[in-house]
């Protein structure tokens, strides 16, 4: 069950980035030839679309630099529920911050978790599988960090 949904996750994603780079590549093209010119078109499916406008939603909704534990794993769970993650993932993203965990402090989730994953690596606590799923979380995070800072159109 859950490689299906990391796979689903994964595609959902997948699905979002390569349309919004069709769409620049287009529209770029688009710019250089003036009215009058023939041109591509990018046609959305409805999945693709509501993908699209759930990650902006999310984007908007969450930073990633300024979060606390409860919005860590509300984040987590509509990543999950949007499609975007599987559950090694929404378990990743959502986990405790501490065993004493203060619910309102605020953090920095995506610098917070790639200085976790630095240590626990040079300590030799990842396996390939956890490495890469937690490096899935990782990139998902800094992707939603440069959308909401418009660095990803």
């Amino acid at each position: 069950m859950n490689a299906i949904n990391a796979s689903a996750g994964a595609s959902a994603a997948s699905q979002v980035y390569a349309t919004r780079n069709t769409y620049n590549a287009e529209e770029s093209s688009d710019n250089q030839h003036k009215a009058g010119a023939t041109s591509d078109t990018v046609t959305l499916s409805d999945k693709a679309r509501q993908a699209e406008n759930k990650w902006q939603e999310l984007a908007a909704k969450y930073d990633v630099h300024n979060m606390s534990a409860g919005e860590m794993r509300s984040l987590s769970r509509e990543l999950f529920d949007g499609g975007f993650i599987g559950t090694g993932e929404m378990m990743a993203i959502g986990a405790p911050t501490s065993m004493n965990e203060d619910p309102f402090k605020k953090h920095d989730l995506l610098n917070d978790m790639k200085h976790t994953y630095q240590l626990s690596s040079a300590m030799g606590g990842h396996s390939k599988e956890s490495s890469e799923l937690y490096l899935k979380s990782i990139e998902i995070i800094q992707r939603l960090g440069q959308t909401r800072n418009g660095s990803v159109a």
